[in-house]
């Protein structure tokens, strides 16, 4: 047993089994292996090549990864972000400028109108004959001192107005802090879009949607449209508030052909060819203790989100019938942290937009529809103070754009993780129709942008 061990410890270690009696005759300093005379040749040669190719990638790293070594590209980053650091700053101040002159024009007419309301009232009173009853006496007396307090309290409010626009100015200009304090990741510009027109706006409207030639509108009960040009298409408001609900959420179905504007306990349509807005007599929360929140569209399918369940209505021979019905509990994850704020579909699946009420941030899940099954668990993005102010509208593929209604900043987000931040005073934004083309949504006017 000891001769075996001895001959098997002394043979070459490339020798076959046949040829394994064979003794070496030299080790590998190196590797510390035993060799025949022809494998001891074999093994050098390849030592030999190895330290050819080892020396080779040691010259090509001198001679190309050195020179990629270079602090300009780290300085063009710097000198890239400050550019875009200073443009956030203007454009911030920009709209704070104009916030606080709309406020300041306001406050000052209503303190105008208070100081010549009172002028005319010390007019009247001076042109009052003296009376000797009494009681017009003491009523004059009344009269002068409320006009003596209403005085005093508008000088008051006259030398408070500088103190209270310049807190107002410092608030809102705090705000920047919180944008600063972004990713520098989000500082870039993941997509191009070229600028295409501006639509001024006659008010401000949360709810918007779009098809190829017209941009719908809406907020409370209050709904217009607008051509794609510019121009106002026309102006309505939908029916009481108090039994409809107000607006809550506005899409354009590219499938059906039609607007659906989803107020709280109803739902209307509206058909570009018509100036009509009508109301779908079987959907409805009325007499219910329910409401409606979000809608979106798959191929003939309508999507309603409630505040406790999500509904599948299929649209056969032009009315709408109830397949589905799944309830929120079964699709979010903690139902007692979370809530649905807003939905959406593409080509494929299901967006649904969750609010988590203990770490104030957002997720982005997906979901197959047949059969219903979440596809993905986004991680958490953003943060919010007040609960069902963010919106989702569907930008390309499987890419998102995400609407922060507190802050008006808009990301683009996918499945990927990706959260790139693309504008700083964004309303809401919607694409026009099949067209690459998007409309943003600014609160006093809109932007068109070709993408």
């Amino acid at each position: 047993m000891i001769e075996e061990i001895t001959n098997k410890s002394f043979s070459c270690k490339l020798c076959t089994n046949e040829t394994k009696q064979n003794l070496c005759i030299a080790n590998c300093i190196g590797c510390k292996d035993l060799f025949c005379y022809e494998h001891l040749i074999q093994h050098r040669k390849q030592s030999i090549n190895h330290l050819e190719e080892v020396i080779q990638r040691h010259a090509t790293i001198n001679d190309n990864t050195f020179a990629q070594l270079n602090i300009n590209q780290h300085f063009e980053y710097i000198d890239r972000w400050e550019i875009e650091t200073i443009d956030l700053i203007h454009k911030h101040t920009k709209d704070v400028k104009e916030k606080l002159r709309i406020i300041f024009q306001t406050y000052k007419l209503e303190l105008q109108q208070f100081h010549v309301m009172l002028g005319e009232e010390l007019e009247h009173q001076r042109n009052l004959k003296i009376c000797i009853e009494q009681n017009l006496k003491i009523c004059i007396e009344q009269n002068l001192n409320n006009l003596s307090q209403q005085i005093e309290q508008l000088y008051k409010e006259i030398q408070q107005m500088n103190k209270v626009i310049y807190h107002m100015s410092n608030k809102e200009l705090y705000q920047i802090i919180d944008k600063f304090n972004l990713s520098t990741s989000t500082l870039g510009k993941p997509v191009q879009w070229t600028y295409l027109h501006e639509i001024k706006l006659d008010s401000t409207y949360g709810y918007m949607a779009a098809n190829n030639e017209q941009i719908f509108l809406g907020w409370k009960n209050r709904i217009v449209i607008y051509n794609l040009n510019g121009t106002k298409h026309d102006e309505t408001r939908l029916q009481s508030t108090e039994i409809y609900g107000e607006l809550c959420d506005i899409i354009w179905s590219t499938s059906m052909q039609r607007f659906f504007i989803l107020c709280q306990k109803s739902l209307f349509i509206h058909y570009p060819s018509s100036r009509q807005v009508e109301i779908i007599g079987n959907i409805s929360l009325i007499n219910q203790d329910n409401e409606y929140t979000s809608i979106t569209t798959f191929d003939n399918k309508l999507i309603l989100l409630t505040k406790q369940c999500l509904e599948i209505w299929h649209l056969n021979n032009d009315t709408f019938h109830l397949s589905n019905s799944i309830l929120i509990s079964i699709i979010l994850k903690n139902p007692c942290e979370e809530s649905i704020c807003c939905i959406r579909t593409n080509n494929q699946h299901l967006a649904i937009l969750i609010q988590n009420e203990q770490t104030h941030t957002w997720r982005l899940d997906l979901f197959n529809f047949h059969p219903f099954s979440r596809l993905h668990i986004g991680t958490a993005f953003d943060r919010y103070k007040q609960t069902n102010l963010g919106l989702l509208t569907t930008f390309c593929d499987k890419i998102y754009l995400f609407m922060n209604w507190e802050t008006k900043l808009m990301r683009l987000i996918d499945q990927n993780g990706l959260n790139e931040l693309i504008d700083f005073n964004a309303y809401n934004a919607c694409l026009v129709g099949t067209q690459r083309m998007i409309v943003v949504n600014y609160m006093t006017y809109l932007k068109i942008y070709a993408f």
